[in-house]
């Protein structure tokens, strides 16, 4: 149920991630959930209800409608922004504020310059802001580690590792980490470069930015687990690191497969003091994912305009003077 003053919401893309988001904006009341758009033929036209999902009274619209005041698309359509900046410009275009999964959006500045730029200018143009976020990139391997820097000083270098067990994870997730793919299938899909984490070089570029270290060059590494040859590959394991002309470092460790002995995230921070968190089992990522972005809702009309990142969003709501 919808408070007074809610934020009018849309969601864009309703699949596995996009529901689950939906179920988030739902049950929030601070956010009030208005239109929902698929171009799944088999959705646009149909209730939300006659889906089994709410507000059952929502029709499915296969193009996104005006926005109303202030309000805010939850996309989740696609990881690649080439292919999804279109129905960024289109957002825009027609009113709404955006905050998506994509996971190249979180940082398009420096492998999509002449992307970012244009869409900049589209989303200041409107007088809308536009943010790609979710819980990685978005949060625990970025904007978490960040935020930590604030109690310390002298930062020599920041550590961050996700490791997780996919078993329990929704089938798309364990296509993308390989699981289930002979070692033939997966060095092809590895070699074809749409394969393994998306963002995890954003992710290291907004700790860079955050800490505003240059850094000239990464290293990444990307490998299956496949302890047993004729077994299928059991998931991934993918590095990235970076280092400043002075020997500061950032190294990124992601790591899904099916053969871990347990699932954690973890931040280490060496400076002074040194700063270290870890979660126990690890953080559910298409939950925490739903939540990061309604959070970015709640905020997003407070933000400055333009392409902003999740290193830009404010921490709370400010209402309008006057």
């Amino acid at each position: 149920m919808s408070g007074a003053g809610a934020i009018p919401v849309a969601v864009q893309g309703l699949g596995p991630m996009g529901r689950v988001i939906l179920g988030a904006a739902q049950r929030d009341p601070r956010l009030d959930v208005v239109a929902a758009v698929d171009i799944d033929p088999a959705m646009a036209g149909r209730s939300l209800g006659a889906l089994d999902l709410a507000p059952e009274d929502v029709v499915i619209s296969d193009t996104l409608p005006p926005a109303p005041e202030g309000g805010v698309l939850l996309h989740a359509t696609g990881s690649y922004l080439e292919a999804v900046a279109g129905q960024f410009e289109a957002a825009l275009a027609a009113g709404w504020h955006v905050v998506s999964t994509c996971e190249e959006l979180s940082y398009p500045f420096v492998r999509h310059p002449a992307l970012a730029a244009s869409l900049d200018a589209a989303a200041r143009e409107a007088g809308r802001s536009l943010l790609g976020t979710g819980v990685n990139p978005g949060l625990l391997m970025d904007r978490l580690p960040v935020f930590l820097t604030s109690a310390s000083s002298d930062i020599r270098s920041i550590a961050v590792e996700r490791v997780q067990d996919p078993t329990s994870r929704r089938l798309p997730f364990q296509r993308k980490v390989g699981m289930g793919l002979s070692r033939a299938e997966f060095d092809a899909k590895a070699a074809g470069g749409g394969f393994g984490h998306v963002g995890l070089e954003e992710s290291g570029r907004l700790i860079a930015a955050g800490l505003d270290w240059r850094i000239d060059a990464w290293s990444r590494e990307l490998r299956p687990v496949q302890p047993d040859p004729s077994a299928p590959v059991r998931g991934l394991v993918e590095t990235l690191t970076g280092a400043t002309g002075d020997g500061r470092r950032v190294s990124l460790h992601f790591e899904a497969q099916s053969g871990v002995a347990e699932s954690y995230d973890a931040v280490t921070v060496e400076g002074t003091p040194p700063l270290s968190l870890r979660f126990e089992g690890g953080v559910l990522g298409d939950a925490a994912t739903a939540a990061a972005v309604v959070r970015a809702a709640h905020v997003l009309p407070s933000a400055q305009r333009g392409l902003i990142t999740v290193l830009d969003l404010p921490l709370r709501h400010r209402p309008p003077s006057g």
